[in-house]
């Protein structure tokens, strides 16, 4: 980006476990280290727009998903068949457009992206309206587009993969406003890492190696799973808890040589570097940084909902297998990581559909619109 000027960029985000917030990061990032002098202001959408509003919506979100998680299945079910859950983002638009549209001209950004279906489609609606007229994109962060995303308001969409573009397509979003770039990720995920030396620097040990993680908040059945895989000789674990302290503190009681715990994890490209089979909840985010380093998915439980789609894309791939009983945890690995041919074309798919670059062709993106508006202008076009 040489002779990229600073700017100005506002991000809305949610915080609903890790992932969106994390690709809110991977965008600035990548800003701030091509282009230094840049500001970035990451909005957490809803704790902006009213305290209340945001216990309600984040707290009843994972209630929802922590004891009713068919609940969930179903409303997102029904929203994409067209229920009116779709239009409650318009709806909020129209009543707190006054306290967004004051933050828009404070900071006077040239740039608005948003990572969360929510803030994608007030701010749509918005624009529709004629209420913004800066730049309006959206990274969307997952593998499947539910309707909840879609609004003719957003100038450009950032999506994992062309075969994503049907739904936005199908909705009057045309092809020019739609960039198959992957899901954003930290920069740390482009820089190639040697896993023999990363399995060296962990002090791991055995054959396999596989890294247990549930995402940013640490979700799952993260213990029994670990318990299970450690009553055979031959594996070692290494668990990423993320947030969750009681996992966590927990595991680091057992003791266990072959057992490695981590909390929340800064470099965590050299840690999956460093296994040898992942398994985790298909999260959007997490699944995109392990594709980008390459390495074979072991889906244990999804959640209803954005994860089950999640789940599908993979598995259709050939980049991931889901194992739905504990008692054949095992055996599935096994099979497996005792199968060289399988597992070279499950490395050599998620190669192929992972993107370690991504906030770069996002960037990339930003800067040939800007460019070419600026030029229209310049044109008087």
């Amino acid at each position: 980006m040489d002779g990229k000027k600073p700017i100005k960029i506002l991000v809305f985000s949610v915080s609903i476990g890790a992932g969106h917030d994390s690709v809110a990061q991977a965008i600035a990032e990548r800003l701030l280290s091509e282009v230094p002098g840049s500001e970035v202001k990451i909005v957490d959408t809803f704790r902006y727009i009213n305290s209340v509003l945001n216990k309600v919506v984040v707290g009843s979100y994972m209630e929802t998903l922590r004891f009713t998680p068919k609940v969930w299945g179903y409303l997102y079910d029904q929203a994409e068949e067209g229920d009116k859950l779709v239009e409650l983002s318009q709806v909020l638009a129209k009543i707190l457009s006054p306290k967004l549209v004051q933050l828009i001209n404070e900071v006077n950004p040239q740039i608005i992206m948003t990572t969360h279906a929510f803030p994608t489609g007030m701010l749509g609606a918005m624009k529709c309206r004629g209420q913004i007229e800066t730049l309006l994109a959206s990274a969307v962060t997952d593998f499947h587009i539910h309707p909840i995303w879609i609004s003719k308001g957003i100038d450009l969409y950032f999506i994992h993969s062309p075969d994503l573009a049907y739904p936005l397509i199908q909705e009057g979003i045309s092809r020019e406003r739609i960039r198959p770039v992957g899901i954003p990720i930290r920069m740390q995920f482009g820089q190639k890492t040697d896993s023999l030396s990363a399995k060296k620097e962990l002090c791991l040990s055995g054959d396999p190696v596989v890294l247990v993680m549930g995402g940013g908040l640490g979700l799952g059945r993260i213990e029994v799973i670990t318990k299970k895989i450690l009553s055979d000789e031959r594996f070692g674990v290494v668990v990423v808890a993320g947030k969750n302290k009681r996992l966590y503190n927990n595991l680091t009681k057992w003791n266990n040589p072959r057992l490695r715990v981590f909390g929340y994890v800064e470099n965590m490209a050299r840690v999956i570097a460093a296994c040898d089979l992942v398994i985790s909840k298909p999260g959007g985010v997490t699944t995109a940084e392990v594709l980008a380093v390459g390495k074979p998915l072991v889906i244990y439980s999804s959640l209803p909902g954005q994860e089950d789609r999640n789940t599908n894309y993979l598995l259709n791939r050939g980049a991931a297998i889901k194992v739905k009983n504990l008692d054949t945890l095992i055996p599935e690995i096994l099979s497996l990581w005792q199968n060289p041919l399988r597992l070279q074309q499950m490395e050599e798919t998620a190669k192929q559909l992972g993107s370690p670059h991504s906030s770069k062709l996002v960037w990339d993106n930003l800067w040939s619109y800007l460019e070419r508006e600026i030029s229209k202008v310049g044109d008087g076009s």
